[in-house]
Parts: C-alpha cells; structure tokens; sequence
C-alpha cells in the first residue's frame, strides 16, 4: 500500500477487527485490497486541487453547456494513486450538473475535459447560451466559489456487511463490519469524492446508469445510446466523482450528484455516455 495512505484510516479497523478476533492476516489480506478514492473539501490543509462552482473556464469553440458547473478538478494536482482510475495527467475536469432537484434520479448533465495549455477564457452564462440550448432548465447563475482541498482516502467498495463472504475474505462479514464501524465518511457539503464506491441514498447511480443505457428500458432522462455501440458490460462502469449539492439543490435538502462513465470512456477522455444522477434524501 502507498505511503500516500494515511494511518489515520488503517489504525481504527485494525483496532476494530482486533476487538473481533479476526486474525491479523485476514485483517492485512484486506488492507492489501483497499481501494483509494480522492475527496476534494473546502477546508483542511491539503493541496488546492479544484474549485467548488464559478464559472467555467472554456475554449472560445466549447459552448457553455445548458447546465451548472458543479466543480473543476486540477488533474495535474492528482497523485497518480489518488485513486484507480485512468484519469488524464494534466488538464481540467468541469463536471456539469442540473441543478432543480425536481426529484431524485434525474440524468441530466455533462462531463467537459480542457486541456492543458489550452487558451481559454471564463465563460459566464448569457442569454445566447440559452437561445442555443433551450433544454436549460436552470441559468440561473454560478454556484459561489471555493476552493477545494485534496485528501486521499484507502476505501475498499464493499458488499453490504450480511453479503461478504468469499473464498478469499473468509472473514468477510466481520471485516466489512470492522471497516464499516471504525469509518467517518469525509464528504460533507461542497465537497467532491473521485473515484470509489458510489454513495447510495435511494438507489445505486452505476445500476440507475445501466439501465439507462439500455435502449429498451424507459427512464425520464435517459440519453439514447450511440449508434454502432453496445451498452457496457457491468463491471466496465465506473464511479468518476460524487459532489454534494445540499445547500445548493432544491432547497438545501440534502442532495447527492454523481457523475458515471464506462472505464474505457474514461480512459478516452469521451464523455458522450456520461450519466448524471441527482439523488436527494
């Protein structure tokens, strides 16, 4: 494991998995296999390594797209084990969002990658936008600007505690629990996780995303597929970031943004299958 990892994170489950008689190498066989994400916060003090709202930052041939910038992720401020993904080096991720939490579950938005050195230029929203997009729902100016601090944390995407059991991770139940337990999950508001384990208030964005991406099923917002292309395999969808939006969306209710892509999308930087999951509580 990185050094990258902080014992912050480790120490708690070993002392939870001890008090639970799991033996030390079950215990180590699952550190062996946690899985980094990265959280972006507005507070702490790592590096600068997003910004929280504002307007983009665009080329002057990239329209601005018919929704709310949510955040922009610096990729070159990523260590390359932040997480597991095939993020791009450098350059900037604007991760795009619908921002009037009419109900949960709602897959409208959009990924846009900017290259490094690329001349750009912020780019508020303005009328002619709308004219060009009239599906935009929203327009109604950036979110306020903060921001955003780097933390990386080793996170194993678990199966639910009662469901844990493997050949390799005998002790699967108990140590799903131990981690489970011994855990305070970092995001908070204005805050962005990469990678990981897709939070799930009502239902889970990469199976809402599958189903989306079948051209037979029948979902408000579903973006039909790309001609010449079959929907991803399950285990090719990925979790590219999470924001939390609750003092932005509807109201300050609580509410979740996730942002899913197939791996090899991804890996591509195309970002046309991307799905935008708005989730409230």
């Amino acid at each position: 494991m990185s050094s990258t990892y902080s014992q912050e994170f480790i120490d708690p489950f070993r002392a939870k998995a001890a008090e639970q008689s799991i033996p030390p190498v079950d215990v180590e066989r699952w550190i062996s296999d946690l899985r980094p994400f990265a959280t972006l916060l507005p507070y702490g003090d790592g590096p600068v390594a997003g910004r929280w709202g504002g307007n983009p930052w665009l080329p002057a041939d990239v329209p601005h797209p018919p929704f709310t910038l949510v955040a922009s992720i610096n990729c070159a401020a990523l260590p390359a084990e932040a997480t597991d993904l095939p993020l791009p080096s450098d350059g900037q991720l604007l991760l795009f969002s619908n921002d009037d939490g009419d109900g949960c579950c709602d897959f409208r938005g959009t990924v846009l990658y900017v290259p490094a050195g690329a001349a750009v230029a912020e780019r508020p929203w303005s009328d002619e936008d709308e004219d060009e997009n009239e599906d935009n729902e929203d327009g109604d100016g950036p979110w306020p600007v903060e921001n955003l601090r780097l933390t990386i944390v080793p996170y194993r995407p678990l199966h639910p505690a009662d469901d844990s059991n493997t050949p390799e991770h005998p002790r699967g139940k108990d140590l799903a629990r131990a981690w489970e337990e011994s855990q305070e999950y970092p995001l908070g508001e204005r805050g962005v996780q990469l990678g990981g384990c897709p939070i799930e208030l009502n239902n889970g964005p990469i199976d809402a995303a599958l189903e989306a991406a079948d051209p037979t099923a029948s979902i408000g917002g579903a973006r039909p597929p790309v001609p010449g292309t079959e929907p991803p395999k399950d285990e090719d969808w990925v979790l590219l970031a999470s924001a939390d939006g609750t003092d932005m969306v509807n109201g300050g209710e609580q509410n979740l943004i996730s942002w899913v892509i197939p791996r090899q999308d991804l890996a591509k930087l195309r970002f046309d299958r991307v799905y935008v999951h708005l989730d409230g509580a």
